[in-house]
């Protein structure tokens, strides 16, 4: 079972993620080396095309440059990588995984350098790589040295729940609403809402769901930032809302 990692949004809504395991971490990792592999290729492909037409003297001055500047993004991929997309690799981009800090909230440019500096020690090549994978597997939350020494840990951000049941888990006497502009909709909002999350979830199409946010908020007035709350948190949260204020008004 995986571990639980509780967020405390700024709208005061508490989401739980859960933890990446060691072998998600892994496969990240395996997608950000094809596309060192891919950078590679085109980079040698390049500098064979440039290189080609220099002379003897000219290519002994740049070749000491290249050797530098080529490997350069590759050695610091991790570093501007998750400072750019918020705590997200490439690889852990297609994974829907997030690097942030164990106490929910967001990883800062300091605790990239920290991951960062450790990674040539416990990487690929590094002298502790016979130690990366069992620190990770045997750690409470997958970490691996550089995220234990850096205070973060890396979870999943995709939802798996269903709608369904995420929404009669929430119907109970004692729930709060976030959002009380939900008041706007009516029943037949709630269930085109409703169907268009459910063809977008089964049919992978994503940027479906963004769009059905952005309408959603446009139309309750209310913008929380998806950072913090991603789309599909935030549609859930809406549905569930909703359905008190329709289990209330039957109650009545």
């Amino acid at each position: 079972m995986s571990d639980i990692a509780r967020i405390n949004t700024t709208q005061n809504v508490v989401i739980d993620y859960e933890v990446a395991s060691a072998g998600e971490r892994v496969l990240a990792r395996m997608l950000d080396l094809v596309l060192f592999g891919a950078y590679a290729f085109i980079a040698i492909l390049i500098v064979s095309q440039v290189i080609s037409n220099m002379s003897w003297e000219r290519m002994q001055k740049v070749a000491p440059v290249l050797y530098i500047l080529i490997p350069l993004p590759v050695m610091t991929y991790t570093l501007w990588c998750e400072s750019i997309f918020n705590g997200r690799s490439f690889g852990k981009m297609i994974l829907g995984l997030k690097v942030v800090k164990t106490d929910g909230t967001p990883a800062g440019l300091g605790d990239f350098a920290f991951r960062w500096i450790t990674r040539p020690l416990e990487g690929e090549y590094g002298i502790f790589t016979a130690l990366a994978l069992p620190v990770a597997i045997i750690s409470n939350k997958s970490q691996r040295i550089g995220d234990i020494i850096a205070g973060t840990i890396v979870i999943r951000t995709k939802t798996r729940a269903s709608i369904r049941s995420t929404i009669l888990a929430q119907i109970n006497p004692t729930y709060r609403v976030v959002f009380p502009q939900v008041a706007v909709f009516s029943d037949k909002d709630m269930n085109i809402i409703r169907t268009i999350m459910l063809q977008a979830y089964s049919t992978g199409n994503y940027p479906l769901l963004e769009r059905l946010g952005q309408k959603v908020r446009h139309t309750m007035n209310v913008y929380p930032d998806p950072q913090q709350l991603p789309t599909a948190q935030f549609l859930n949260i809406v549905l569930a809302d909703y359905a008190h204020y329709a289990f209330e008004g039957n109650a009545q």
